[in-house]
């Protein structure tokens, strides 16, 4: 399933992408937040209760450093619950990451890749408790402008957690689906293509 969402999710975003490659103005310095929201797909061998859909909140602050390239650190909190334990019992993911990302056009509505490192707090077992794991990103995502300050984003994350927390301290394979608002200032906007002026005699 989670696959299969995946791959209608990209290519949505090459649909979007011709129009955005045919028009459209160059930005890069510009410096941002993004508020996001959507569900984890946690992988069904952490043992968690529903773990085929969690709500995840989170945020994320980054800069376009250039017309193709950007950094940002991204914070967020998917909730859960642990199986076959109390009601209710918390098993709440909370994670941080360091991410860069790779856009294809230089217009502010563009595809692109993200490849990032951080660290996920889990709780997958009662016995053992929550601990941190290394966390391995890869992504793609959309952005799309509304304007000089707003815009809208969609991203898939493939989250590779390394040693978790389990009985077998397996590495676990989650994907998250996420979409927000944008709030971006600073930077610079200018034509992809040259403008030719007219010829004078």
């Amino acid at each position: 399933m989670n696959r299969g969402l995946c791959t209608l999710l990209a290519v949505a975003m090459l649909a979007f992408a011709v129009p955005a490659w045919a028009a459209g103005s160059a930005a890069h310095d510009q410096t941002y937040v993004n508020l996001f929201g959507g569900n984890t797909f946690l992988s069904g061998a952490s043992g968690l209760a529903h773990h085929d859909g969690n709500t995840v909140l989170g945020l994320r602050f980054g800069q376009r450093l250039s017309a193709h390239l950007g950094v940002e650190a991204q914070v967020a909190a998917a909730f859960a619950h642990l199986q076959d334990a109390a009601p209710n019992a918390d098993a709440n993911q909370y994670s941080g990451a360091l991410l860069g990302n790779v856009y294809a056009f230089a217009s502010p509505n563009t595809p692109y890749v993200s490849l990032g490192l951080g660290a996920s707090s889990n709780r997958f077992n009662q016995d053992l408790g929550r601990g941190t794991s290394l966390m391995g990103v890869l992504g793609l995502g959309y952005q799309y402008s509304l304007g000089d300050h707003f815009g809208l984003r969609l991203d898939v994350q493939d989250q590779l957690l390394f040693n978790t927390p389990t009985p077998s301290a397996a590495n676990l394979n989650n994907v998250q689906v996420t979409g927000g608002i944008s709030y971006f200032w600073g930077g610079s906007k200018k034509s992809a293509f040259p403008v030719i002026g007219p010829s004078h005699p």
